[in-house]
C-alpha cells in the first residue's frame, strides 16, 4: 500500500500541482519571497548562511513529510467517500 501511495503522490507532484499553483497570486508571492531572501542573505556571515541552510533543509524535510501525510489522508477520504 505504501508503494501505491508513493506512486500517486509522485504523480500528483509531477503533473497536478502546477495547475493549482499557476496563479498570479502564487507567482507574485514567490517572486517577492525570492527577493526578500536575497536581501536577507546578503547581510549574513558565511557561518550564519551555512547554519540557515541546515535549518531550512530540516524545515523543508518536515514540510514534505507533513504534505505527504495530508495527501495520504485526502486520498483515503476520497476512497472512503467513493464507496458511499
Amino acid at each position: 500500500m505504501e508503494e501505491i501511495l508513493d506512486i500517486l503522490y509522485a504523480y500528483a507532484q509531477e503533473t497536478q500541482i502546477d495547475a493549482y499553483l499557476n496563479t498570479w497570486e502564487h507567482l507574485r508571492l514567490t517572486y517577492d519571497l525570492e527577493e526578500d531572501w536575497e536581501a536577507f542573505r546578503s547581510v549574513l556571515t558565511a557561518e550564519q548562511d551555512r547554519r540557515l541552510d541546515a535549518l531550512l533543509l530540516k524545515e523543508k524535510k518536515a514540510g514534505q513529510l507533513e504534505e505527504k501525510a495530508a495527501f495520504c489522508c485526502a486520498l483515503s477520504m476520497g476512497v472512503s467517500l467513493g464507496r458511499l
